[in-house]
């Protein structure tokens, strides 16, 4: 029950507390007006605390969810509305054509991902991603891309994009140094490693 108990994270309050300090904040006036009594209010927390914990929301989804809904709700999402930013559905074949133009970008650094899930399939899929065409392998595209989503929520891949490897030079030909090459690596392992705090936590955010 991370959503309704006191957390270090938040200064000792409950994630649930957080949450509606923050709902308060993104809609003013509008957002506290629902609630007739502070009765009201430990009723809301309580239930969508519990609903929180029971689909498995972690930080993360409820951080990003909470950027999606000032462009998606001008007034106070109702819980499903509120799930729906947290969670949004993925159209399997736009996700696929942003997995090749991004994988393509990603030689000279300039990769955008609008999710990290998205990533993490192409990953999965390695060179397959560009040598077929969508029809041919959707069915390992949608496993890959679902099987990356779920791991994500479970803290068993980081919610962060890696950055770039970049190649080694050949040998004779060394322009980085012993210590550079160690950073990059140090750096890649870092972000790899923030799972195993995510998980601890409840999926970090």
């Amino acid at each position: 029950m991370i959503w309704l108990t006191t957390s270090p994270r938040f200064k000792g309050k409950k994630p649930i507390d957080y949450l509606f300090e923050k709902l308060d904040l993104l809609y003013p006036k509008r957002w506290k007006d629902q609630f007739a009594s502070p009765s009201h209010v430990e009723s809301w927390k309580q239930c969508w605390g519990e609903e929180l914990d029971e689909m498995g929301i972690t930080f993360e989804e409820v951080r990003v969810g909470l950027k999606r809904c000032i462009t998606m709700y001008d007034w106070p999402p109702s819980f499903p509305e509120f799930i729906k930013s947290c969670r949004p559905s993925l159209d399997y074949e736009r996700a696929f054509i942003e997995a090749t133009e991004q994988m393509a970008l990603r030689k000279t650094g300039k990769d955008r991902w609008s999710n990290p899930a998205i990533f993490w399939a192409a990953v999965k899929l390695g060179g397959d991603l560009t040598n077929f065409p969508y029809l041919a392998i959707k069915g390992r595209w949608k496993s890959a891309l679902d099987k990356a989503t779920e791991d994500i929520r479970n803290g068993d891949l980081s919610p962060e994009i890696p950055p770039r490897i970049k190649a080694l030079p050949a040998p004779g030909k060394t322009t980085v140094s012993v210590g550079e090459a160690k950073k990059r690596f140090a750096e890649i392992h870092e972000i790899l490693s923030r799972k195993v705090v995510n998980k601890a936590e409840g999926g970090g955010g």
